[in-house]
């Protein structure tokens, strides 16, 4: 008992110095949790007391549901497969707030090979999934403002030609230039302030990369 009781203690010291918590469950609808190590309260709002045996609350049911079947699936075909799963998914934690984590696992076998438990290491990547969500805006941004560059450049080009047209006319139809190189700087002011703001753009970019 003395060394089981310092085995537990070691797992413990290990999993609270990591972003997340070890998990045991059984192999059944609800995911019994049978143990938790780790910072469960601090990722769930509950205790691991309150989860393990679904003694308040079960585990399953902090998955989004969105969420669940992608989870159900990887879990299944990891089993089918004998190989671990990973999926990312959304937790509706005690106080109704949304937390992305990210869960590694794989299923423990019995000597026939039947599922017995399941038990892997579920991770805190609320802040990576931000990133990567305002990585993804900014990256729209830069989508749109290339789109207005290219319009401006095409429209651009057709002025060019029109003035080609206008040239060959000369006489009295020269006094349209003007108003032809009017709309030109106009469209070269646009076109040089769509390129600062993905020059804008592309520094964030970078800036939440690093």
């Amino acid at each position: 008992m003395t060394h089981m009781s310092e085995q537990d203690s070691i797992y413990e010291s290990i999993a609270t110095r990591m972003n997340g918590f070890l998990y045991r469950c059984r192999n059944d609808e609800h995911y019994t949790m049978l143990n938790l190590t780790g910072r469960v309260q601090e990722l769930t709002g509950h205790t691991s007391e309150d989860l393990i045996g679904n003694r308040k609350q079960s585990y399953v049911e902090l998955i989004h549901g969105e969420d669940a079947p992608g989870l159900d699936q990887a879990i299944e075909r990891a089993i089918a497969s004998g190989k671990n799963w990973h999926a990312d998914y959304r937790l509706r934690c005690k106080d109704g707030s949304l937390r992305w984590v990210s869960e590694y696992g794989g299923a423990v076998k019995d000597e026939e090979g039947s599922v017995i438990y399941l038990e892997g290491v579920v991770t805190d990547i609320q802040q990576r999934r931000q990133s990567e969500e305002r990585l993804g805006s900014i990256s729209r941004d830069i989508a749109l403002e290339t789109e207005k560059i290219a319009h401006s450049l095409k429209m651009l080009q057709l002025l060019s030609i029109n003035a080609g047209i206008e040239a060959a006319r000369a006489g009295e139809a020269g006094k349209g230039f003007a108003v032809v190189a009017e709309h030109v700087r106009r469209l070269a002011d646009d076109t040089n302030s769509s390129a600062k703001v993905i020059t804008g753009l592309m520094t964030q970019l970078n800036q939440s990369q690093d």
